[in-house]
């Protein structure tokens, strides 16, 4: 059976919030031990969640990547669907993520 559009939808503002929720919590538990650790376990922590996703079904690839030691600047976009940049795609930017739906 289709998800109706707004089915779609909450269930991507559930995965942004489930997302964020562990990025926070990873971020806070880490913050004291520097920028250099929090730059490179920041990379290391995105690709092991999208790797949980992808365990669960969903298809995600990476799209682009600007790594930064300014962990704040760090950007990686993976999107779910045929195409690149088409389907869910995930905007991790520092501890966030932004999660949005794109036919592109």
């Amino acid at each position: 059976m289709e998800l109706s559009t707004a089915e779609k939808y909450s269930s991507i503002l559930k995965l942004q919030a489930e997302l964020n929720s562990e990025l926070r919590a990873f971020f806070e538990s880490n913050k004291n031990r520097g920028r250099e650790f929090l730059s490179s376990a920041l990379i290391e922590k995105v690709e092991s969640m999208v790797e949980a996703l992808n365990s669960k079904s969903f298809q995600f690839r990476r799209c682009d990547y600007g790594g930064d030691i300014n962990y704040e600047d760090s950007e990686q976009y993976y999107s779910s669907g045929q195409e690149m940049g088409a389907g869910i795609v995930l905007h991790f930017h520092g501890f966030a993520v932004q999660a949005s739906w794109s036919n592109a």
